[in-house]
């Protein structure tokens, strides 16, 4: 009887020894194949040319390719961007790459909205903490039951001041079971720069800022975007 137990002791013990021994093909565990690598995130940007830049998502010509088109970023290296955009279905598109100053890259990127792949972001690659931070929306439109929304950016260099923008928000409302009432039609302005590691707010001054817009807006084809122009 003390030779069976002694046989049962020894072979619960080599069980437990063999199941800690771990199989060196199980190191490759899916996390690790899956870890994400910002280079080859920022592969997929392509790099813009030129110190002006529009941004919208209106496609001139359906049968041209939209300069905004982007390569699809896959689930891997979505895991990169911020927290606040994991978990939703993996349609972004990496557009365009530029130096927003020395240490951190502008990541100008396509995201969901509503209904489709639609708000162009601004993504900010800092090199030195590794990290990426959302800045701002750059366009979006959409419309709905008699509203709708139209957002519009230009991207400019400015030789002292750096990487600024202005943006343009038309907003439409209407009530559709109402003939009679009034519609409603605004344009607001956002006048914004890269400053201190993030974007920052100068003006929401919509009547002199209206006037800057003007003059910026009707210089298209000034800059270019890389391929697909």
């Amino acid at each position: 009887m003390k030779y069976y137990v002694l046989l049962l002791f020894i072979g619960l013990v080599a069980c437990k020894t063999s199941s800690n021994k771990q199989d060196p093909h199980t190191l490759l565990t899916s996390d690790t194949l899956a870890k994400p690598d910002i280079n080859q995130l920022l592969k997929l940007y392509q790099p813009l040319m030129g110190d002006t830049i529009e941004i919208d998502n209106q496609r001139e010509n359906e049968r041209a390719k939209w300069r905004y088109q982007g390569t699809q970023i896959d689930s891997i290296l979505l895991n990169l961007l911020p927290t606040y955009y994991e978990g939703q279905e993996p349609l972004y598109y990496a557009c365009y790459k530029f130096d927003l100053d020395s240490n951190t890259v502008g990541l100008i990127t396509r995201t969901p909205s509503d209904y489709e792949s639609s708000s162009i972001k601004l993504f900010a690659w800092h090199k030195k903490n590794d990290t990426i931070t959302f800045e701002t929306e750059l366009a979006e439109s959409w419309g709905d039951a008699g509203d709708a929304m139209t957002k519009t950016s230009w991207l400019y260099h400015h030789q002292q001041s750096g990487w600024m923008g202005i943006l343009e928000q038309f907003n439409y409302s209407e009530d559709l079971n109402d003939t009679t009432a009034p519609i409603s039609e605004t344009y607001d302005y956002y006048h914004f720069k890269w400053a201190n590691n993030r974007i920052d707010t100068i003006s929401r001054d919509s009547s002199a800022l209206v006037a800057i817009y003007n003059q910026i807006a009707p210089k298209k084809g000034k800059a270019t975007t890389g391929k697909g122009e």
